[in-house]
């Protein structure tokens, strides 16, 4: 369990049996995570420099160097990926970086292990900082840091909000990697936080997923990309009933998810709307089609003329208010309904033009099943577009050719737009360059246009 004690956190388990991971096959309880964790410690106080950066595929490791990291008010810095120029760009703001595998125990190390006597809790120190690496729908990667205590905060909110009908055997597995504020979160803290078993594995089929409920109940973290690519979703229908509950972050589902979630296992994935930067905004369900967002208990809402959403939250510094660039529809003080990204309206000849607008329109189009506009500065500015055809769309493109499925999309986009605020570039891809969270980072949708 987790609690605040005084300024700092104490994490606590029932028993140094209590299991922590699996792979399926073998577990890891308390006593043996424990074990390791003092290792982990040993080998940190021996490094120079509070600035840590931290890269770990293994859940146990990532665990293991984190929460050691936690208990000695380390700075820790999370890298995206483990790309060689990753890593090196995230350097720059690090003193030594996390190493790979468990260290090499030493034998001081060995006669402390022997003497020690591990307890069933740890404690955590409020002056630890994560700094997350974000760019959301921007091109270059910015820092976000965060207090420890609040991340811990928003841990303790989403035991309170969900975990009603959750028992001590469940067990969380997900998609999605512990490297973001979402993986890092519900993946990673909440199940380590409150004692719930965690699968090592990050999943990427819809196979394993069907393999482990088979033998557990399970709670899924997940993205949109992944909820939408696995197709054969009603194979799960047989063991739908171990699935407690599908949460997905990152961008909204498309609005036909939902519905084919709850025909096959009736349930539709519990959405989440948040940034790095705010943390957990609000969430929903879509049991019905136009379910609004839901604020999270201590969120308040408001806009400001623009109808730009701001925020007042525990999970943020200072005054603990911000103001996004999502334009919202308030409902109530706790209720609201998101209306499109603010940032992403531009100009094309002089003319305002709202990217999502042309996006929504594009899909009343019977030859377009996914879509993605984006301007592109060079060699000039003009607007273009990435489209996944459907079945439809497809055949026309083999049958008639680019330029002949590019006219009857221009066509289709007049009787709504002017013909200045047409695309000048279209690509046609078998998907969209969505990441792990179900972003659009903007590198990549350019790229499918600068590189021919």
């Amino acid at each position: 369990m987790l609690k605040q004690q005084n300024s700092d956190w104490q994490l606590s388990w029932p028993s140094i049996t209590h299991p922590l991971f699996t792979n399926g096959v073998d577990i890891i309880t308390v006593q043996q995570w424990q074990q390791q964790l003092q290792q982990v410690k040993a080998y940190i106080a021996t490094q120079q420099g509070d600035t840590v950066l931290l890269y770990q595929g293994d859940s146990v490791l990532f665990s293991l160097w984190f929460m050691a990291l936690c208990q000695l008010g380390k700075h820790i810095v999370l890298a995206p990926d483990n790309q060689a120029l990753t890593l090196r760009l995230a350097m720059q703001h690090c003193d030594w970086q996390a190493p790979s595998s468990y260290p090499e125990p030493s034998e001081a190390n060995d006669a402390i292990q022997s003497t020690l006597q591990l307890s069933c809790a740890i404690q955590l120190s409020s002056a630890t900082k994560v700094s997350f690496f974000t760019s959301g729908s921007t091109g270059q990667p910015k820092l976000v840091t965060k207090q420890l205590s609040q991340l811990l905060l928003e841990v303790q909110t989403l035991q309170t909000q969900f975990a009603a009908n959750f028992h001590p055997h469940i067990l969380f597995a997900g998609t999605v990697s512990y490297q973001h504020i979402y993986g890092l979160l519900f993946r990673m803290l909440w199940p380590l936080c409150f004692g719930y078993l965690q699968y090592r594995q990050q999943l990427s089929y819809l196979e394993q997923w069907q393999d482990l409920l088979q033998r557990y109940q399970l709670v899924f973290i997940a993205s949109p990309a992944h909820l939408a690519r696995f197709d054969d979703i009603a194979t799960l229908a047989p063991v739908a009933k171990r699935c407690l509950r599908i949460f997905s972050s990152g961008g909204p589902l498309a609005d036909d998810i939902p519905s084919r979630y709850i025909q096959a296992i009736q349930q539709a994935p519990t959405e989440v709307f948040g940034s790095t930067e705010t943390g957990g905004i609000a969430f929903r369900q879509r049991n019905i089609v136009d379910a609004p967002w839901q604020v999270f208990s201590g969120i308040s809402i408001s806009q400001n003329d623009q109808q730009a959403l701001q925020v007042a939250s525990p999970y943020l510094d200072g005054t603990g208010s911000f103001t996004t660039s999502d334009q919202v529809q308030l409902i109530s003080d706790n209720t609201f309904r998101l209306l499109g990204r603010l940032d992403r309206i531009v100009k094309i000849e002089e003319k305002r033009l709202s990217l999502p607008e042309i996006e929504q329109y594009c899909l009343t189009s019977p030859l377009v099943a996914e879509v993605a506009a984006v301007v592109l500065q060079q060699p000039k500015i003009q607007l273009a577009l990435a489209v996944v055809l459907t079945d439809v769309g497809d055949r026309v493109l083999k049958q008639q050719g680019k330029i002949a499925i590019n006219q009857q999309l221009k066509q289709h986009l007049l009787q709504r737009f002017e013909r200045v605020m047409l695309p000048r570039k279209f690509r046609y891809v078998s998907a969209l360059p969505y990441n792990q969270l179900g972003k659009l980072p903007l590198m990549q949708l350019e790229a499918l246009f600068y590189h021919d």
